[in-house]
């Protein structure tokens, strides 16, 4: 007789056969460690940030050091992904797809025919807005908020038409439901939390998670401690009831993971990504440093503990691949074609 299959061999196998999606990373990728710890994770692709407040210069500086150095020194643990034949490429032959993420509008700028440039150079996701208004629309941290403004219409049909996806994490309310109407295809939360449990304005209310799901969207449940029920003494439990409440409210299918890591950063990097250009101004709340996240969920290293913490819940080896990494895979099939 064999040895009998245990419960942590059978989450150990399941998620080494899945397709395993992080749908937000901002960490640091002039660390080296910052891409072993993708691959100790099992990561199939992840949405990597490459321009938070970044201008069209600054940005095409950014990812020609992707292509001119990342992509070459780490051939052997990441490939860029333009298509979804890349990602499960990518599983085939044990690399991390890099998927180009943009988590602001900025490098655009004013002209429209730059998304067709980035596109061309594998952006196929965008955050509209990041924290603060900008052409587009409003972020989450702007009162009163106007919504989307007409240039923002413009840009997201562009976006549809190119198969850019459109992200809305960090995007007021206002503008997110301006933005899932205007949208002809779905789009995402790629890192985000209900507000029902966590009442911090950049996680998502009811109306806005059922608005998302009823255009077939996906929401990344975000595992920033900041973002979830008990805050900075939040545990992987606290994460999973996040999860399940998102499951419970609009269904396992638009359901994934975004875990928002930020591996490698300094202090003064993380003040920048909350403030921007202006390093000493203060931000509309305060900052702490190190950034915390639950135990069990603190690195791309610990992705196999949501993959077993989900069968522990009791949710089917089907459901699991999916908000592992197949819904996240399907909406790129649906907006990239």
């Amino acid at each position: 007789m064999g040895k009998p299959v245990t419960h942590h061999d059978r989450a150990v196998k399941l998620h080494t056969e899945s397709i395993i999606i992080d749908g937000l990373n901002v960490s640091n990728w002039q660390e080296k460690k910052s891409f072993e710890t993708l691959a100790i994770g099992g990561l199939t692709a992840i949405n990597a940030t490459v321009a938070v407040w970044e201008n069209y210069a600054e940005t095409m500086d950014t990812m020609t050091r992707w292509y001119y150095l990342l992509f070459r020194k780490y051939a052997d643990r990441i490939m860029p992904v333009k298509t979804v034949d890349d990602i499960t490429n990518a599983k085939a032959e044990g690399k991390c797809g890099i998927i180009f993420g943009f988590q602001n509008s900025s490098p655009v700028e004013d002209d429209l025919r730059r998304l067709t440039i980035f596109h061309k150079l594998g952006v196929r996701i965008i955050q509209i807005t990041y924290n603060n208004s900008n052409l587009v629309g409003s972020g989450y941290l702007d009162s009163p908020e106007y919504g989307l403004s007409n240039f923002g219409r413009d840009f997201i049909a562009e976006c549809n038409r190119l198969g850019i996806l459109i992200d809305c994490s960090h995007v007021g309310y206002k503008t997110t439901m301006d933005a899932i109407e205007a949208s002809e295809k779905p789009i995402a939360f790629t890192h985000t939390g209900p507000r029902a449990l966590c009442d911090h304005p950049r996680n998502k209310t009811d109306e806005q998670l059922k608005a998302l799901a009823k255009k077939g969207g996906v929401v990344g449940v975000v595992a920033l401690s900041t973002f979830l029920p008990a805050g900075d003494d939040s545990t992987l439990s606290d994460f999973f009831d996040a999860l399940d409440y998102i499951v419970n409210l609009i269904g396992t299918e638009h359901v994934g993971i975004g875990c928002d890591f930020t591996e490698g950063w300094t202090a003064e990097k993380c003040r920048w990504l909350f403030t921007g250009r202006n390093v000493d101004s203060e931000p509309h709340y305060q900052i702490k440093w190190p950034l915390k996240y639950p135990n069990g969920i603190s690195s791309a290293v610990d992705f196999p503990n949501l993959t077993r913490g989900l069968l522990d819940r009791g949710y089917s080896e089907s459901d699991v691949k999916k908000i592992m990494g197949e819904n996240f895979l399907r909406l790129f099939k649906e907006v990239w074609c």
